[in-house]
């Protein structure tokens, strides 16, 4: 294979998608540090227009630095071709990230479905074919529509977290009607119960926050790197209950939760458990003790909560004494 069609492959898989772009000076750079191929600015220039001849590349002249890019919603066409087995896993993804991500970031994946769509539909007579109309996904708990998040926050909140860079927002907090502008240092994105979070400090402060992206209008970049806060790590900032809720002292903290629950309502306990140190223990009126170490969230009550009478918790106090006067006010509420 000549060395000149390894360069022009190497050149179409550095061009992204638009409206994302990549400029003549960064693919000559790429492809010398990246692949050994040593080309002048003109060389790389007629590959450009050749391959633009052929394939779907668009050349965005608007503002400097120009760019190369794939025209957005264009199918996949210099990818091998897809097999049934990997178009089902592209189908069943599709399905289960529909719930999960908001609409623009769906649309970056939106070709590969295309592709997979096609090759099921063209295969109908596949067992694999027929498969996805045999599995389905679903989620855990209520269903929620997944929050809307403006195409310019999601793309830009992107290329911040991919480039280090910083980026301003306007920002409206849950328990504001207005909007103040932020600069925000981003860390980390989370997607959590149909909503997108990032993770982030603001301006020069050091104390990790969260923001939701579809409380975010009018982002733009600023010229400023981003800096990691020492020691910062996106998994034990999660492990540490980050995204659990307070509860209803506004305190996160690790318990040894001791509930007592109907036989009905602890069955599931056996299969799937609460903590890795977590003890059952069958009472003398066939109750079921459950023990387990963890974090005291909402969350935590939410699901307690949901068992109703089916559970009697019992440690710590403040967490009976919790469940106790809430169900006192259930009790008002439902007296007639």
């Amino acid at each position: 294979m000549s060395e000149t069609l390894l360069r022009q492959w190497a050149m179409l898989r550095m061009i992204p998608r638009a409206p994302r772009k990549i400029s003549t000076a960064e693919i000559r750079s790429r492809l010398d540090s990246e692949y050994g191929y040593h080309v002048n600015v003109r060389t790389l220039q007629r590959d450009l227009e050749r391959l633009s001849a052929v394939f779907e590349l668009e050349r965005d002249d608007r503002s400097k630095p120009y760019g190369w890019s794939w025209r957005k919603m264009k199918a996949l066409e210099i990818t091998p071709s897809m097999d049934t087995d990997v178009a089902l896993t592209f189908y069943l993804a599709e399905q289960q990230l529909k719930r999960l991500l908001p609409s623009p970031a769906l649309q970056h994946l939106r070709p590969y479905f295309d592709v997979a769509d096609t090759v099921l539909k063209s295969a109908a007579l596949s067992p694999l074919s027929q498969w996805r109309s045999k599995v389905r996904a679903l989620p855990e708990g209520q269903r929620l529509i997944p929050a809307k998040v403006q195409t310019k926050v999601l793309e830009t909140v992107y290329e911040a977290l991919l480039e280090n860079r910083r980026f301003c927002t306007l920002y409206r907090a849950r328990d504001s009607e207005a909007s103040s502008s932020y600069e925000v240092n981003p860390l980390g994105l989370v997607v959590r119960n149909a909503i997108t979070y990032l993770v982030c400090t603001l301006w020069d402060y050091t104390d990790v926050r969260v923001l939701s992206l579809h409380r975010m209008d009018k982002p733009e970049h600023i010229d400023a790197k981003a800096t990691k806060p020492r020691d910062f790590s996106l998994d034990r900032y999660i492990e540490s209950g980050a995204f659990g809720f307070p509860c209803y002292d506004g305190d996160i903290r690790k318990i040894r939760l001791k509930a007592i629950f109907e036989p009905s309502a602890a069955y599931h306990l056996q299969e799937l458990k609460l903590s890795t140190d977590q003890m059952l223990t069958e009472q003398t009126d066939g109750r079921i003790l459950l023990e387990a170490t963890v974090l005291q969230t909402g969350e935590l009550e939410w699901w307690l909560q949901a068992f109703g009478d089916l559970v009697e918790v019992t440690a710590p106090k403040s967490l009976r004494d919790a469940f106790r006067a809430a169900s006192r006010r259930m009790a008002k509420l439902y007296k007639q």
